[in-house]
């Protein structure tokens, strides 16, 4: 059995307790943290057999992929080893 369409807005809302940290923790900015979340949403939307499949999951997981990608090409955005805080 199918499961039901969940829409992206309905996705976002329980995905908002982990995304602040997600991004926070990659020291993306807002600005570029939005157009994150939205690549990933029009990506989620574009193929139809990601909505029944674990689509929280799936956009979890592409929006942490994407905050990695960014730190990676930004040097500003990296952590330096040892200065995270606990």
């Amino acid at each position: 059995m199918e499961q039901p369409l969940v829409s992206c807005v309905e996705i976002l809302e329980q995905l908002t307790p982990v995304l602040p940290a997600v991004l926070n923790a990659y020291r993306v900015p807002e600005p570029r943290a939005q157009e994150i979340v939205d690549d990933a949403c029009r990506t989620l939307l574009a193929k139809r057999r990601l909505r029944y499949q674990d689509p929280e999951g799936w956009l979890l997981r592409t929006i942490i992929e994407s905050c990695r990608k960014e730190a990676e090409e930004d040097p500003e955005l990296r952590l330096e080893p040892g200065s995270g805080t606990a």
